[in-house]
């Protein structure tokens, strides 16, 4: 009889059995303490650490001797030959080592035999499976093994020595399976991940990190999550740099060829992440498992370190190789394409990564922008280039007759039409980070599109020949005009939208949130200057695109009005508008059908209007003034005739013409008044009008009225009384008088001019106090707005003269009063004589076949030709000059 120590206390131990004696022999061959029941008293109590440690040392005992017999071939499954397994279970049981106790010594035997690296060598399936025991023997272990329970999982209660070889062995099977052994991939590339092997990996992995059966902090786990972050890193790193040696990197003399093979690396590498995330998404509960570690954050850091510096130095030699080739459009062009292919490729790279992050993070590569600056700056030239390049081909290699029917356009404004919707498309997918990289793309595209539309209306201006008669003359070429004109706006109103189509407003309202550092203010203000910038620029372009199309216009009406030139002469000065006006309109239709047809719909109402404008102008120099007031009428009611047509066919109404052809419309007013009228007109115009400096020669001071005499006649009283200021010993005058007259002298055909006795003293304020009467006056003069009283002041030798104008209808009635003396005193001022107005030209043209008109116009020329020329001289201030 021996006694065993188990947690029950000291249990007598039979040995008549033959197993139960080849495991005390066993045991005495491990120098395990055995005692006789004699020695008891001198043995001290065992722990139930103790005792597992026992049985972990028979189990790994056991493990050699059936290994040893063990034949198969695909190595060694863990597994007990029947009379040890059974000799372990009779101990177990009298002992009372739990079934999970069991288990794990089991697992943890293998695992050391597999670091160990004994033979035969353990299979990572009967790894796998022994996991599987463990944690199925975790879940039956009854409740008073358990230390507790979590709402994830029970918590087993182990012993100290089971805890440390739980820790010490895991940790030494990953060091082994994951540092030391690199011959197997595990982790990248996956393309092999559903082998048998490196699934039953990935599998143990898993359950080792999702083991939780002991509530302290398992050591192991951390250790899980560095060797797997590790591994990662070194697998990615080496396949990388295998990639690598694809690359020359040998400056600017292979940098195309490098930036080309790198893109293809890095598209090979994305592929494998999409590959990874498959896996990792179906198979990756390892890494849900194992705390911090995530598949996709280890690889940022294989990419930093690997992918980060190579990008980095292929950027600076192409930097190098642009700057060489600057000159060189197809070398720009060429390399800008591979190096933002290059940043594309990253960029996916970057976002898919940051995708499946299990731990938000940056990394150097996130910033990959900074490399490729000046690149970008590079592409937009060669954008702008490539874009202007095939405007100018567009033009050049255009077809004479190439015009698009329908819409009545070139053939080329089409292709550049497509050329900005092209580049527009090529700017939304460029993908920027830079948020200052961003606006200047912006800026610049813009500028480039709208500089293009400049180029094409530019080229197409070129193309009419400028300064030549023959070019108006023929009218064939006038159409080709039209479509040149269609051309140019057909661009111009495609770019009208180009702010909406470019997103002017929401590109620059998200990059003013994106600048977190900006206060609202500031961001606000920095978008609102870029708005700016770009609609000045918008706003030049279509400026100068409808400065073209209307230079091309003016041609087409200049043109229109060659052919119809003698028609119109004609009719402006025939003697008989009426009959002249109908063959010029046959004429002029007939041209403007034909432009109509030629011309686009939205041009039309703008040509109609120039057109109207230069027929305008070409009547108002052409219109002879002083003919009969008959033909000023039918030259009106024909051009009022005329513009009622225009606007009937869409004229656009235009504030250019508006003044003009008030203008044209007063002229012929006056010109169709009679010879009376237009003196009255005159007059009127001269007694309203302000004295200037220049003209004033001095007042008048007087008193007038008048009085009825019968129903229809009057008698106009006038008191001359005294002039103030005049110049008259500055003038060197020596005597003045007062001269009256009626005018229009027409309308009072028996009046002759009163004149006073001269004055003789002081003469700058001469005293005339002289009384004059005009009797018999018919009564409706008073209403007639024009008639007058003019006043002259004059001296002997009609070498001064100064005019006053006081208007009949502005003279009081006297019927009230016995004498003038009641009546209130007129201060006029003296002038000169006014032949400026409008209505004295129209006269004066008149006089040559007019009598009363040349009777008028020779009176007023007969004062100014005698008198000084004094021109300059007001009183009191300056001197007179002859």
């Amino acid at each position: 009889m021996i006694l065993l120590i188990t947690s029950k206390g000291i249990i007598p131990q039979s040995v008549s059995t033959r197993g139960h004696a080849q495991l005390l022999r066993r045991l005495i061959e491990q120098n395990l303490f055995l005692y006789d029941e004699e020695d008891f008293e001198e043995l001290q109590l065992q722990s139930l650490s103790e005792v597992i440690e026992i049985y972990y040392q028979l189990f790994k005992k056991e493990m050699e001797i059936s290994s040893a017999e063990t034949k198969g071939k695909n190595g060694y499954d863990g597994s007990l030959l029947d009379e040890s397994a059974v000799n372990m279970a009779e101990f177990a049981g009298k002992n009372n080592v739990s079934a999970f106790s069991q288990t794990l010594a089991e697992l943890l035997t293998m695992l050391e035999w597999q670091y160990e690296k004994k033979l035969p060598e353990i299979q990572d399936s009967a790894i796998y499976n022994a996991l599987l025991r463990v944690e199925k023997a975790a879940k039956n272990t009854s409740s008073w093994e358990l230390y507790g329970k979590e709402d994830d999982g029970l918590l087993i209660a182990l012993t100290s020595f089971e805890v440390n070889m739980l820790e010490q062995t895991i940790s030494m099977y990953l060091t082994d399976a994951l540092d030391k052994s690199t011959s197997q991939t595990l982790f990248f590339p996956l393309t092999d991940f559903y082998k048998s092997d490196t699934l039953v990996k990935w599998r143990i992995l898993e359950k080792m990190a999702s083991m939780k059966i002991t509530p302290e902090q398992t050591i192991y786990k951390h250790k899980l999550t560095d060797c797997i972050s590790r591994r990662i890193q070194v697998e990615a790193g080496k396949w990388l740099t295998k990639e690598f040696q694809k690359l020359k990197l040998s400056g600017k003399s292979s940098v195309l060829k490098d930036a080309e093979t790198l893109t293809k690396i890095l598209k090979d590498f994305e592929s494998q992440m999409m590959v990874a995330i498959d896996v990792t998404t179906t198979a990756g509960a390892v890494f849900r498992e194992a705390y911090s570690c995530g598949y996709f954050d280890c690889l940022s850091k294989a990419m930093d370190e690997k992918i980060h510096p190579v990008c980095l130095q292929i950027m600076q030699s192409m930097d190098t190789y642009q700057e060489y080739h600057k000159s060189f459009h197809v070398n720009l062009r060429d390399s800008c394409a591979l190096s933002y292919s290059l940043y594309i490729q990253i960029k996916k790279l970057v976002d898919l990564l940051k995708s499946n992050f299990k731990n938000p993070q940056t990394f150097k590569l996130e910033e990959c922008s900074s490399m490729f600056v000046k690149c970008f700056m590079n592409l937009l030239q060669v954008i702008k280039l490539e874009c202007h390049n095939r405007i100018k081909r567009a033009v050049e290699t255009e077809e004479k007759d190439s015009v698009h029917t329908e819409e009545k356009i070139l053939s080329s404004s089409v292709i550049v039409l497509n050329c900005f919707c092209t580049v527009i498309d090529e700017w939304k997918h460029i993908e920027i980070e830079d948020e200052d990289l961003k606006t200047a793309f912006l800026i610049k595209i813009s500028d480039s599109i709208c500089d293009g539309a400049k180029i094409y209306a530019e080229a197409l201006d070129n193309r009419i020949p400028k300064n030549s008669d023959d070019v108006l003359k023929d009218f064939e070429f006038t159409k080709k005009i039209c479509t040149l004109s269609n051309s140019v706006e057909h661009v111009r109103r495609y770019l009208e939208d180009l702010p909406r189509q470019m997103l002017w407003k929401e590109s620059l309202s998200k990059s003013s949130q994106d600048e977190q550092e900006l206060p609202d203010e500031d961001s606000s203000g920095y978008s609102d200057q870029v708005l700016r910038i770009l609609d000045l620029v918008h706003k030049s372009m279509d400026s100068h695109l409808r400065g073209i199309s209307l230079a091309m216009m003016k041609m087409v009406v200049a043109s229109i009005q060659t052919q119809c030139e003698k028609l119109l002469s004609s009719w402006i000065q025939s003697v008989n508008p009426n009959q002249t006006f109908d063959k010029f309109f046959h004429c002029f239709n007939e041209y403007l059908e034909s432009i109509h047809d030629s011309l686009k719909e939205a041009l039309f109402p703008q040509f109609l209007s120039q057109l109207w404008l230069s027929i305008l102008m070409y009547i108002q120099k052409e219109f002879q003034e002083g003919l009969p007031p008959e033909h000023a009428k039918s030259l009106k009611q024909n051009i009022s005739e005329l513009m009622d047509y225009l606007v009937y066919i869409k004229m656009e109404e235009s504030e250019t013409h508006r003044p003009l052809l008030q203008q044209m419309v007063s002229i012929l007013d006056l010109n169709s008044k009679t010879t009376v009228d237009l003196q009255l007109e005159y007059f009127s115009q001269v007694a309203e009008s302000i004295v200037s400096p220049v003209e004033y020669l001095g007042h008048i001071a007087f008193q007038a009225g008048y009085k009825v005499i019968d129903e229809d006649l009057i008698d106009l009283y006038i008191n001359i009384q005294k002039g103030q200021r005049i110049p008259a010993r500055k003038c060197e005058m020596n005597e003045l008088y007062v001269k009256l007259q009626l005018f229009p002298g027409s309308m009072f055909p028996n009046q002759i001019a009163l004149k006073s006795t001269p004055a003789t003293e002081d003469l700058d304020n001469p005293i005339f106090n002289q009384f004059f009467q005009f009797s018999n006056l018919p009564l409706e003069v008073l209403s007639v707005k024009g008639a007058v009283i003019q006043v002259l002041v004059l001296n002997e030798t009609k070498s001064f003269s100064g005019e006053a104008v006081l208007l009949l209808n502005q003279v009081q009635n006297m019927s009230g009063f016995s004498s003038l003396e009641f009546l209130p005193v007129y201060l006029m001022a003296l002038r000169k004589f006014d032949m400026s107005q409008i209505s004295y030209q129209v006269l004066e043209n008149r006089s040559k076949w007019d009598k009363n008109a040349k009777t008028f116009i020779n009176s007023r020329k007969k004062l100014v030709k005698n008198q000084k020329k004094f021109l300059t001289c007001i009183p009191g201030k300056l001197s007179c000059t002859s």
